[in-house]
């Protein structure tokens, strides 16, 4: 989601995140910097930035495809799992009872 404010009458602007995606979309198509909309109180022109619009986008998480990296990964995990065993266990502190 994006909100911005218009310059002219302050009137408070929210883009969804698939309008965000539309709007970078058609700015990229016309190779423009910048993305014209409409103020809907106005109707004056304001501009906005399409790196500022990529930037409120989410992250996008890629997910690791099945196959060979994931039977990998719980083997790097077992040594792990096994430096953490081997080490001794501290005795827990006597507690100490005030006179």
């Amino acid at each position: 989601m994006y909100s911005m404010r218009c310059t002219y009458c302050h009137q408070l602007i929210n883009l969804k995140t698939e309008e965000v995606r539309d709007a970078i979309a058609q700015a990229e198509a016309a190779h423009d910097t910048l993305y014209t909309m409409h103020c809907p109180n106005c109707r004056r022109v304001l501009k906005v930035q399409v790196k500022d619009l990529k930037r409120k986008l989410p992250m996008q998480i890629t997910l690791p495809t099945p196959g060979e990296k994931q039977e990998e990964q719980p083997q790097a995990e077992e040594p792990e799992k096994q430096e953490i065993q081997e080490e001794p266990a501290k005795p827990a502190r006597k507690s100490r009872a005030k006179k």
